[in-house]
C-alpha cells in the first residue's frame, strides 16, 4: 500500500455512500448550500450537549486519577480521526465515517464501562440496557435542541452506523420472519472472552445462527401519536421486547424496534463501509489509548507489555533505532507506532475484502453477510493478545477495580432511589418519571443517570444520600 493511497484524496468508490442520494431524515429539511448531508450531521452531533459531556465521562480512569488520562470526548476525537483515515484510504465519505464515529459513544453512562454494567443490571427486569440502543435514543429523542422535533434528525446512514456499525442485529429467515443474533460484540469474541468491565462472558460459544432462538416477525408496536401527529418515543415500554440468544441474554432494546418500524434502519443487514471503518476506528484507538494510559499510569511496565509478541517487536524497532530514548519518548513510539500498524493493515485487509466481494454499491456492501472492513489474520490475532493482556494487566488492576466498584455502587444506589422516588430528580425529569410505572418509569430514569457526567453523578450521590 503507497502512502500517497491513503494521503490524497480521490473519487469515490462504486460502494462508497453518496450524501446526496442519502436516503433522508425522519423531519425532512432543505439541503445546505455549503455543507453536505453528512457533513450537517457531523456538525450537530459536535454541537449537541452529550457530545459535550463526554469531557466528563471516563474511559478507565476517574478525572482524579489525572488530566492527562482518556476521556469518553478525548476517545471519540481519536476514532473519529483514525475513521476518517481507514474512510479516505478506502475511497469512502470521510464525513459520514467521521460523523458515526464522533456519535457512538453517546450512549455511554458515566463512569465507563463499570457504570454501564450497573446500569445494565438495575434495568435487567425491564428490557435491559444497551449504549449503543441508548445513542439512538440521545440523537433521536433525548436531545431537544430544535423548533420541529426533538433529536437530532440526522441522516438514514449515520442513524444506521450507529445501531449497526458493529454488524446485524436480526437475520432474516426464509419467508420473512426474523431471528436474533447474539449482540454484534458478543460475535466478535470466543466464549468466555472477558470484558472490560471485568466480568467474564456468560456465552457458551454458541454464537451461529442456528442457536438463536426464532422470532416468526417482530412484534406488533403500539405507537402513541401525539397531537402533533408525529410518533411517541418517548417511554417505550420495554417489557415485550423479543428475547436475546443465550450468548447475550438481554432484549433487543423496544425503543430501537419502535423506531425501526417508523423509520426502517434494515437491522438485518451489514451497515456501509464507513460505519464498519469507525468501529475498526474504535477498536484500534482504544488499545493504543489503552497502552498509553495503562504505561503512564504504572499500571504494568514496558517489560510487562513485551511479553505479547506483537508488541515485543514494535519495542526491538524503537530500540534499534533509538538505543538512547528516553522512557516517555518510548511510550509515545510504541503507541504511535502500534496505531499505525493497526490502521495500514486494516486498509489492506479491507481492499482485499472489497476486491474480492466486488460491491457495485453501498447496498452491495449490506447484502455483502461478511464485514468487509477488518483485519489481517495475523493482526487480528495480535489484536487479541493486546486485549487478553490489558484485561488482565489493566482492567482487572486493583487500582482500577477499586474505582470502578465505587462507580457501580454510587449507580446502584442512585437507580432505585430515583425509581421509588422519581421526585428526587429533577423537575422536568421527576414530571415524566411521576406519570409513568414499571419498564416507562425505569427507563425515564436510565435515560437521567446515563446522561449523567462522572462528577455529577458523585454529587447527585452526595445530595440523595448526603455524605
Amino acid at each position: 500500500m503507497k502512502a500517497a493511497h491513503v494521503a490524497v484524496r480521490g473519487p469515490l468508490a462504486a460502494y462508497a455512500s453518496d450524501a446526496a442520494r442519502s436516503r433522508g431524515r425522519l423531519h425532512p429539511e432543505a439541503p445546505s448550500p455549503t455543507r453536505s448531508e453528512f457533513q450537517r450531521d457531523r456538525d450537530r452531533i459536535i454541537h449537541c450537549t452529550a457530545f459535550r459531556r463526554l469531557a466528563h465521562k471516563t474511559q478507565v480512569f476517574v478525572p482524579l486519577d489525572g488530566d492527562h488520562f482518556r476521556t469518553r470526548l478525548t476517545h471519540t476525537i481519536e476514532v473519529g480521526q483514525i475513521a476518517r483515515a481507514l474512510a479516505r484510504a478506502l475511497r469512502c465519505d470521510e464525513d459520514l465515517a467521521e460523523a458515526i464515529a464522533l456519535a457512538h459513544d453517546l450512549g455511554h453512562t458515566p463512569f465507563g464501562h463499570a457504570g454501564e454494567g450497573a446500569l445494565e443490571a438495575c434495568m435487567a427486569p425491564y428490557g435491559g440496557f444497551d449504549h449503543n440502543a441508548q445513542a439512538l435514543r440521545v440523537v433521536t429523542l433525548l436531545e431537544r435542541r430544535y423548533a420541529r422535533y426533538d433529536g437530532l434528525d440526522l441522516t438514514w446512514e449515520t442513524l444506521e452506523g450507529i445501531v449497526k456499525h458493529n454488524g446485524p442485529l436480526l437475520k432474516r429467515e426464509d419467508g420473512g420472519a426474523h431471528r436474533l443474533l447474539p449482540h454484534p460484540q458478543e460475535r466478535a469474541k470466543p466464549a468466555s472472552r472477558r470484558t472490560r468491565e471485568g466480568n467474564e462472558s456468560e456465552s457458551d460459544g454458541a454464537s451461529s445462527f442456528e442457536t438463536q432462538p426464532s422470532i416468526s416477525g417482530l412484534p406488533e408496536i403500539d405507537i402513541q401519536i401525539r397531537k402533533s401527529g408525529k410518533p411517541d418515543l418517548r417511554a417505550a415500554p420495554q417489557d415485550e421486547a423479543p428475547e436475546a440468544g443465550p450468548a447475550r441474554g438481554r432484549p433487543l432494546s423496544r425503543y430501537l424496534l419502535q423506531f425501526d418500524a417508523i423509520f426502517p434502519l434494515g437491522l438485518e443487514t451489514f451497515a456501509s463501509v464507513e460505519a464498519q471503518a469507525a468501529a475498526q476506528a474504535d477498536d484500534i484507538a482504544y488499545i493504543g489509548h489503552d497502552i498509553d494510559d495503562g504505561l503512564r499510569a504504572e499500571l504494568f511496565s514496558l517489560d510487562d507489555i513485551a511479553r505479547t509478541p506483537f508488541i515485543a517487536g514494535v519495542l526491538t524497532h524503537i530500540h534499534d533505532e533509538h538505543p538512547q530514548l528516553e522512557h516517555p519518548r518510548v511510550i509515545h513510539e510504541l503507541v504511535r507506532r502500534v496505531i499505525t500498524a493497526f490502521v495500514e493493515d486494516a486498509v489492506g485487509e479491507s481492499l482485499r475484502r472489497l476486491a474480492r466481494a466486488a460491491p457495485a454499491s453501498v447496498d452491495d456492501v449490506r447484502g455483502a453477510g461478511e464485514t468487509l472492513v477488518g483485519l489481517s489474520p495475523p493482526m487480528a490475532e495480535a489484536q487479541r493478545d493486546i486485549k487478553s493482556f490489558l484485561f488482565a494487566n489493566m482492567y482487572r488492576h486493583a487500582k482500577v477495580m477499586g474505582v470502578w466498584a465505587r462507580a457501580r455502587d454510587a449507580i446502584s444506589r442512585l437507580f432505585p432511589a430515583f425509581f421509588e422516588n422519581p421526585e428526587l430528580m429533577p423537575a422536568e425529569w421527576a414530571a415524566q418519571a411521576v406519570a409513568l410505572e414499571g419498564a416507562e418509569r425505569a427507563v425515564v430514569v436510565a435515560d437521567y443517570i446515563a446522561g449523567m457526567t462522572d462528577r455529577y453523578a458523585l454529587n447527585e450521590v452526595k445530595r440523595v444520600f448526603g455524605g
